[in-house]
């Protein structure tokens, strides 16, 4: 049975492709974006949040953990998330929410099922289900599966994706994907490894695969001051525009929504001082993508132009 592990299954979304959406969240990721909004995305096993505010200190997990990951102390509830499997059992226990459990296993038919419930909705919208993460390809065979049953019912399919995978996954799942949003954070190999750990050569590739291809591309750069905007930013709508084609590019300012995040999943964040993304300063570059002959939109999808 083909199975991926899934961190949430969001429904009526509008920023993820045409219509409305549900969009399947997928857990695992090979890159380090040092921005990344979804850090509990990133791994690869469930995963207990905890919000230390919401925590009444009453105790009442700590019998339930089978590793003993919970003290209480008197400067309150100690958790151990080196100790923790992420079974969540003390989750199950915690009657204010301040544990959650992040991720479930879940088969291409259960993932079928739900976002099929809401097929009303992509009909009467022209919307359908995207895959987004963490990187879905890393899950190749239940991506490929899950969007060729969509596609047998009439549903329109969108990837979210940062193109780093091999060619052979990208090109299998591409097979059943109406819709690729595909994220392109620099040009520079050096400023890509330096801000996501990993080389860019592969998303490179793959991208002029998918063009090749003749496959619906809309390219995402999260546009982060002092990384990939100014001459950075110039020279990746260079590179792009040898592409044929390939106009549509969202622009996603960097913000600061997602770094509570970094404290429930107790992950390191490198950009807690970063300053966001201005809407002036997001919209000189969106001046300057569309001076290149790009149709450009700030912040995501607008069903008005796309």
């Amino acid at each position: 049975m083909t199975t991926a592990l899934v961190s949430n299954i969001q429904k009526c979304c509008v920023h993820d492709g045409p219509g409305l959406r549900t969009v399947v969240f997928l857990m695992g990721c090979p890159l380090r974006c040092k921005w990344c909004q979804n850090p509990e995305n990133l791994a690869t096993k469930p995963i207990v949040l905890f919000d230390t505010e919401k925590c009444a200190r009453c105790g009442r997990c700590l019998p339930y953990c089978p590793q003993g990951c919970c003290t209480l102390t008197a400067d309150g509830l100690r958790f151990d998330r080196e100790a923790c499997t992420g079974c969540g059992v003390c989750a199950e226990h915690c009657y204010i929410d301040a544990k959650t459990l992040c991720g479930r296993r879940m088969s291409v038919d259960e993932t079928y099922q739900a976002v099929m419930r809401d097929q009303v909705f992509y009909r009467d919208s022209g919307g359908g289900v995207t895959l987004s993460g963490g990187e879905p390809t890393l899950h190749e065979a239940f991506a490929t599966e899950l969007f060729r049953r969509l596609q047998e019912a009439g549903i329109h399919t969108a990837l979210e994706t940062c193109g780093f995978c091999s060619s052979r996954a990208m090109l299998r799942i591409a097979r059943h994907t109406d819709l690729f949003l595909y994220d392109f954070k620099a040009l520079s190999d050096e400023v890509h490894r330096k801000w996501t750990g990993q080389s860019n050569e592969q998303i490179k590739e793959n991208l002029s695969l998918l063009h090749e291809m003749g496959k619906q591309i809309i390219i995402r750069v999260p546009l982060i001051p002092g990384v990939n905007d100014g001459d950075e930013f110039e020279r990746m709508l260079q590179y792009l525009l040898r592409m044929q084609g390939l106009r549509k590019l969202h622009l996603l300012p960097f913000h600061q929504v997602g770094a509570s995040k970094y404290v429930l999943s107790d992950v390191g964040y490198d950009m807690a001082d970063m300053p966001e993304c201005s809407v002036d300063y997001a919209q000189e570059h969106a001046v300057l993508a569309q001076n290149y002959g790009f149709d450009v939109n700030i912040g995501g999808w607008d069903a008005a132009k796309n």
